[in-house]
């Protein structure tokens, strides 16, 4: 196979990056609580807020920064207008009066009583024209005191949390207590920041569609090789991706003309590759077929484990490369691999485009001032400027006799790199400089780094994806399946939809889908790391079109 050839003839998927909503854009969270209401005097309105706010301190975990803190009668809710008048006598005239609430924490009502009582409206003015009762003189009539102002508490309900969009304001504007909607609110709990959510947005675009058709093409490899289902994941690090995009741009080329310099490492899914205890395979036993062809069939007992898994063995990848390197860039070998008496499961052997970018290095061509696109590995990203020891792959781990420790085969020596100078047509042949850094160049799981998909992971990957710390998920909208774990909606409408941040939540869901729990982790605000989402939607796919005869399997 001429991995060479058919990274180059790989046409990218024409379309659009979209953001994946999260579960408290689709499903927000309506949290309500008591509160009070009380009236009085509208010239005592600013002296009112100053003595609530002394006595009563707010509690700064509930941000109701989204509540009017007054409101005029003709605006209160009709239910609420409707119980306050009930208890009130009929207004004579134009109120002179004003609505207050009083939020959560709710104090005690004889002392909130007492601090309001200052302010209360004034009362109605007594009749003249009545005649006297049977127990009063005019005399005592004529001295009549009037009535004490009074302060009267109407118990309602506020919600907790600020609206998600104009709609659900309105409604609780009309039947609780009239509310702000401010769309330029911090959302940092709802939903990613918008400018992180817009910067990632940009950077991925441009090679999105390149990362995916390559994501496709491992899927197809691993499912004709009968190791596993069409399941591909690509790994890729954005700061090089970053850096090839100035240099070309500096250099007048095709900013996409050297997208997979970037891709760190590939991986296909072998869910059959696994024997154990000696009993074949399940691609041995079915050589060429996948075990399960169809969703009538469907086993999941023959699937092997997660670890099995496209983007789990992509991140194993990562990590075994890191501690090989570790151990020649001198880290213990107690530190640099697992323990030799606990053997990890045999991995299957890579297949021709996983061996490709995992050995393969980005060409040092920082002696060679005449072409413009040398790039550095991981750049920006380095701890140390001198040299590491890594650097030099010329070495062959298989020499050393410490491999034997070791519960994975050795990485072999990568060949040297070779490249087309800018002033010459004449390969020229380069050292190799590692791509992937290394504990001691600052490498930490696979943290800032993005992964494509063919298809929507599993739960158990998803959870994968915000272990390994990746900056951001992409996977084509074609590629969603019922078993994953990201998404957090049904399939959704038109992508003229989505990029309407005042679109209701749900109401791009197909009509008479099945409603289902969908879990969005990629973004939760109670897990402690949250990954970016986002979907390829190729052009023609307004709606989502799922493949044909797809069965629901875990990817």
């Amino acid at each position: 196979m001429d991995v060479e050839k058919t990274i180059r003839d790989l046409n990218p998927l024409v379309g659009q990056v979209v953001p994946i909503r999260t579960v408290q854009e689709t499903r927000p969270a309506e949290e309500f609580a008591d509160a009070f209401v009380a009236e009085v005097n509208v010239k005592s309105a600013s002296k009112v807020i100053k003595a609530l706010d002394a006595a009563f301190p707010k509690d700064p975990s509930l941000p109701l920064s989204h509540l009017r803190r007054f409101a005029k009668r003709e605006i209160l809710p009709p239910p609420l207008r409707a119980a306050i008048e009930s208890q009130s006598v009929p207004l004579a005239g134009p109120a002179q009066t004003i609505f207050v609430l009083i939020s959560p924490p709710l104090p005690d009502v004889a002392t909130l009583k007492a601090l309001l009582a200052p302010f209360a409206p004034d009362p109605p003015p007594a009749a003249t024209n009545d005649p006297p009762t049977t127990n009063e003189t005019p005399d005592e009539t004529s001295q009549s005191y009037p009535p004490t102002p009074t302060i009267r508490l109407h118990h309602t309900k506020i919600p907790i949390c600020p609206p998600f969009n104009a709609t659900q304001a309105e409604t609780w504007t009309k039947t609780l207590w009239p509310v702000v909607f401010n769309p330029a609110a911090p959302r940092s709990t709802v939903a990613p920041p918008p400018q992180t959510l817009k910067r990632a947005q940009e950077s991925i675009e441009p090679r999105a569609g390149y990362y995916l058709s390559l994501a496709r093409k491992v899927a197809d490899e691993a499912e004709q090789s009968g190791l596993g289902r069409g399941v591909g994941a690509v790994i890729v690090d954005p700061a090089i991706e970053e850096e090839i995009t100035t240099a070309e741009y500096e250099a007048g080329y095709n900013t996409t003309a050297e997208w997979d310099q970037a891709v760190l490492a590939v991986a296909g899914d072998a869910r059959y590759s696994r024997s154990e205890a000696g009993a074949p395979s399940q691609a041995q036993l079915h050589a060429g077929v996948a075990p399960n062809p169809a969703s009538k069939t469907y086993n999941a007992d023959v699937e092997g484990g997660p670890e099995l898994h496209a983007l789990m063995r992509a991140v194993e990848l990562i990590a075994r490369w890191r501690r090989e390197h570790d151990r020649l860039d001198g880290v213990s070998a107690s530190t640099a691999t697992a323990d030799p008496s606990k053997p990890e499961l045999k991995q299957p052997e890579l297949s021709a485009l996983e061996s490709y970018f995992l050995y393969r290095h980005r060409p040092d061509t920082s002696t060679n001032t005449s072409n413009p696109l040398q790039s550095p590995s991981s750049p920006l990203k380095r701890k140390h400027e001198d040299p590491n020891p890594e650097s030099d792959l010329t070495l062959d781990p298989s020499t050393d006799p410490s491999q034997a420790q070791l519960p994975h085969p050795p990485l072999p020596a990568p060949p040297p790199s070779t490249v087309v100078l800018a002033d010459s047509s004449a390969p020229v042949t380069t050292p190799a400089a590692p791509r992937i850094r290394t504990r001691s160049q600052g490498g930490y799981l696979c943290t800032d780094l993005d992964v494509y998909l063919s298809h929507e992971p599993c739960l158990c990957c998803s959870m994968g994806v915000l272990l390994s710390r990746f900056r951001s998920v992409i996977f084509p909208r074609r590629g969603r399946l019922e078993s994953g774990g990201l998404s957090s909606e049904p399939v959704v409408g038109p992508v003229a939809d989505e990029l309407d941040q005042a679109a209701e939540p749900g109401a791009s869901a197909v009509d008479g889908q099945d409603e289902r729990g969908y879990y969005g982790l990629h973004w939760r605000k109670e897990l402690n790391w949250r990954a970016l989402g986002f979907e390829f939607v190729e052009n023609g796919d307004a709606k989502v079109k799922s493949e044909a005869g797809m069965p629901v399997f875990h990817a």
